[in-house]
């Protein structure tokens, strides 16, 4: 970037392309710091009419809205963290619990101190389960996310106001006003977030404040939505997706196998029932005609052995019940995992918005109309607002513990 105010044709275009470049690789679309930067230096070169409105419109959001969003969104960060320890930590615990109850029927006999293992893990099972519903990790979670994302929508439908690119511009009362918002949003709650999440959008037309006064600088508004919005977005929204898919696939494996598993210790144990039957059956054939032969003596230890071989088959046979009782309750732990996390609904959410923001942005970066390239941005601003208040329903009703 040049730092004097007189620059060259070479070096403004330089500018320019620079600034592009780095639009493009932006990852955050909420901090405007570099992009204030880099306006700021094309102001000083000379370049007011087209950089000077998105420079205070941008600077108005970033002073306002940009530190409250913070907040928020690390609140919601680390909400969902502790959400997402403790509920995996619930389900675990109580499928341990029904596991080690399932094994103390089969070692009951064997002296194994189960009982206070099993009462120590539903104990604490419980206190993870309370400490869930007493801090209310999920409520605080999308509560706060609640209010990031309204955050997120409000600094970009500020930035189509039109009190922000037509004169008379009167800064302080739109600050004041944009405050008192930002102050509202914060001060919501739960309910807040689930009454709005049951509500729908409410579409509005997004058209060109003053097309003739600023035309230029409404053109680099959309220069910097793209990128700055859209693209950041769709990333965003394909790691989503895949990471979704991904876990998903590889949890409904588990479950699908863990079902296949206990099915087969079941056929196994019926199989190996039907075998003792036929062996007893024969076993006392033969013990029986042995006591014809031999007397008493070869009756007494044909029995002996019999009873020996009963009590091995007896143990082996309540290991399997066991493990084809416990395969599911293995089985039902994750599927309690999946739904506290909705995997599938998830990436399918994530391609479905994707793919709309995707044909969106191809249809904004073909136009050469102001007035279509401003309704696309509200398109695009509904679509965004929609993924929104979907991903609040779909996660307000999920059970996290059972």
């Amino acid at each position: 970037m040049p730092e004097t105010a007189k620059a060259s044709p070479a070096a403004t275009s330089t500018s320019v392309t620079t600034l592009h470049h780095h639009r493009n690789s932006a990852k955050d679309d909420m901090n405007d710091a570099a992009e204030l930067k880099e306006y700021q230096a094309l102001i000083d070169q000379g370049h007011h009419a087209k950089y000077r409105p998105l420079f205070n419109a941008l600077s108005l959001v970033q002073n306002t809205i940009y530190q409250p969003f913070f907040r928020c969104d690390k609140d919601a960060l680390h909400q969902q963290k502790c959400y997402q320890l403790i509920s995996i930590a619930a389900v675990v615990g109580g499928a341990l619990t029904i596991l080690i109850a399932i094994f103390e029927f089969i070692f009951r006999s064997r002296e194994v101190p189960l009982t206070w293992t099993e009462a120590v893990v539903a104990a604490i099972t419980l206190l993870l389960i309370g400490i869930g519903q007493g801090f209310q990790f999920k409520e605080e979670w999308l509560t706060a996310r609640y209010k990031a994302e309204n955050l997120r929508l409000l600094k970009f439908r500020t930035l189509t106001d039109s009190r922000l690119w037509c004169p008379p511009f009167d800064m302080t009362l739109l600050r004041e006003e944009l405050e008192d918002e930002v102050r509202r949003l914060e001060a919501h709650n739960y309910e807040k977030a689930k009454a709005w999440a049951s509500q729908g959008v409410h579409p509005r037309i997004c058209a060109p404040p003053c097309e003739t006064p600023c035309e230029d600088a409404l053109h680099e508004l959309i220069d910097y939505y793209r990128p700055k919005r859209l693209h950041s977005q769709t990333e965003y929204l394909s790691q989503k997706a895949k990471k979704s898919e991904a876990k998903g696939a590889w949890t409904a494996r588990v479950v699908r196998w863990l079902f296949f598993i206990s099915f087969a210790f079941v056929l196994t144990h019926l199989v190996l029932q039907i075998h003792a039957q036929f062996e007893t059956h024969e076993a006392q054939e033969v013990t029986a005609q042995a006591a014809k032969e031999h007397g008493t003596d070869a009756h007494l230890d044909g029995l002996q052995t019999s009873q020996t071989t009963s009590a091995d088959d007896a143990l082996f046979t309540m290991i399997l019940i066991g493990l084809a009782a416990a395969l599911p309750v293995a089985a039902a732990g994750f599927r309690s995992y999946r739904g506290s996390r909705e995997f599938e609904r998830n990436a399918l959410r994530h391609q479905a918005t994707r793919d709309s923001l995707e044909e969106l942005e191809r249809q904004l970066r073909t136009s050469s109309n102001l007035n279509d390239k401003f309704r696309l941005l509200g398109f695009c601003e509904l679509v965004l607002e929609m993924d929104c208040r979907e991903f609040m329903r779909l996660l307000c009703e999920v059970e996290w513990y059972g």
